[in-house]
C-alpha cells in the first residue's frame, strides 16, 4: 500500500503541438486538445484528489481548469512544474526547421556538461534542481494524499527520473530517459510512494481514455 499517490498528467494537445513548433508559454489548447481534456476529466472524476497542481503555462492551465470542473477540486498554480525552457532562438520555429535542428544538435552534443548552455535555455543542472524541489515539496506536504499534477512532457520525465535515480541522476541518464519515453497528450503516469520502496512507477503514459 502506498502512502501517497501522484498522478502526473500531460496537458491536452496545444496549437503548438498541432503545428509541430517549439511553443510559446501562452499557446492555448487546440480544439482537439479541449476535447481530450474533457475526456480526461471524465476519466479522473472517480478519483478523490486532495490537490490539483497546474503549471502556469496556458496549455496546462486550460487542461487543469477543465479537469477541476469535473473533479470538483480547485487548482493551485505551481511555477516549478512548468516545461523546460528552450533557447529563444528556436521558440515558434517548426521542429523540422534547419536552424532549430542545428541548435538542438549543438545542445545535445554539450548536454553532458550539465551547466552548458547555448543561450538562455534551462540547463540540465537547473532542471535537475527543479525536479528535486518538486519531489521535496510532495514528500513534505502530501503524505497520505492523492495528488494530481498537470504538467508537460519534459518536466514529467524529469520528475520521474528524480524519483527513480535520485541524486545519482546524470545528464546522460536524463537525456536517454527523455528520448526513449514518449509521452502523449493527456497521458497519465501514476507514481506511488511508500517508506519501504520509496517511489514506484505504477503506470506510464496511459491514454486508454482517448
Amino acid at each position: 500500500n502506498f502512502a501517497m499517490k501522484v498522478y502526473l498528467v500531460r496537458h491536452g494537445q496545444s496549437l503548438g503541438n498541432e503545428d509541430g513548433v517549439f511553443q510559446l508559454s501562452d499557446t492555448p489548447l487546440s480544439s482537439v486538445g479541449i476535447k481530450q481534456a474533457k475526456i480526461l476529466a471524465g476519466r479522473l472524476k472517480g478519483i478523490s484528489f486532495d490537490v490539483i497542481y497546474t503549471s502556469p503555462l496556458a496549455r496546462a492551465r486550460q487542461t487543469s481548469e477543465i479537469i477541476s470542473k469535473d473533479v470538483g477540486r480547485p487548482i493551485e498554480v505551481w511555477e516549478d512544474i512548468q516545461e523546460t525552457r528552450n533557447p529563444k532562438e528556436v521558440v515558434a520555429l517548426s521542429r523540422s526547421d534547419p536552424k532549430a535542428r542545428k541548435i538542438k544538435k549543438i545542445i545535445s552534443k554539450n548536454y553532458h556538461k550539465g551547466d552548458w548552455r547555448y543561450s538562455d535555455e534551462e540547463t540540465f543542472n537547473e532542471l535537475n534542481e527543479r525536479g528535486k524541489k518538486v519531489i521535496a515539496h510532495l514528500l513534505k506536504h502530501h503524505q497520505g494524499q492523492n495528488v494530481l499534477v498537470v504538467s508537460h512532457a519534459g518536466m514529467i520525465k524529469m520528475i520521474l527520473a528524480r524519483m527513480i535515480f535520485e541524486d545519482s541522476l546524470t545528464p546522460e541518464i536524463y537525456w536517454n530517459f527523455k528520448y526513449h519515453l514518449w509521452s502523449k497528450n493527456t497521458g497519465i503516469s501514476v507514481c506511488g510512494y511508500s517508506q519501504e520502496y520509496r517511489w514506484v512507477l505504477e503506470t506510464w503514459n496511459d491514454i486508454t481514455h482517448l
